[in-house]
């Protein structure tokens, strides 16, 4: 699987959700970054080349919790949560994400992007801010990561969790 998926990379913006996401996780678990980024690399093999994904992840990881420890944030999961709904719903502040492209998948691999740790903390800066000056969308309050139906082979790595319970509770 590995070769199939050699240099393709998640793009940037599903780079930013596993990050977040993978944030999220760290805060709440009592293992180190590594383990926790490379539990997350290793359930995205099936889709991208995750060779440098579990490094990336870590240094992501870092610059996301050293931005939240210079900033006084009173819900760090709820903002983690929200950037991860609008990373996928949004390309910028202003402009709402194509999930249905006309040609090919938006959820394609690409080229690893050399600047990609620093692009998420970047992004994360810029959306933290604006949430707070109010000229950002926040995550809705009945927002469920399962509703995600076009990138849920994304969702479904990042959120297993809820998707194993929205399935027995389907049955």
């Amino acid at each position: 699987m590995a070769s199939e998926n050699s240099g393709k990379c998640p793009p940037q913006f599903v780079f930013e959700m596993i990050a977040a996401q993978c944030t999220r996780v760290f805060l709440t678990r009592d293992e180190e970054a590594e383990a926790v980024a490379g539990e997350f690399a290793e359930s995205f093999e099936e889709l991208y080349d995750t060779e440098a994904l579990q490094n990336d992840l870590v240094q992501a990881i870092e610059r996301l919790l050293v931005f939240i420890e210079s900033v006084e944030i009173d819900d760090v999961d709820l903002l983690l949560m929200s950037y991860v709904w609008y990373t996928a719903n949004y390309e910028s502040l202003t402009v709402k994400r194509k999930k249905k492209a006309l040609i090919g998948s938006p959820l394609k691999g690409r080229p690893r992007e050399s600047n990609r740790v620093y692009a998420t903390a970047k992004n994360f800066k810029t959306y933290t801010y604006a949430v707070g000056s109010k000229t950002a969308p926040p995550r809705p309050a009945e927002w469920e990561p399962t509703q995600e139906v076009e990138f849920e082979t994304v969702f479904v790595r990042l959120f297993p969790e809820e998707f194993e319970k929205k399935e027995k509770e389907g049955k």
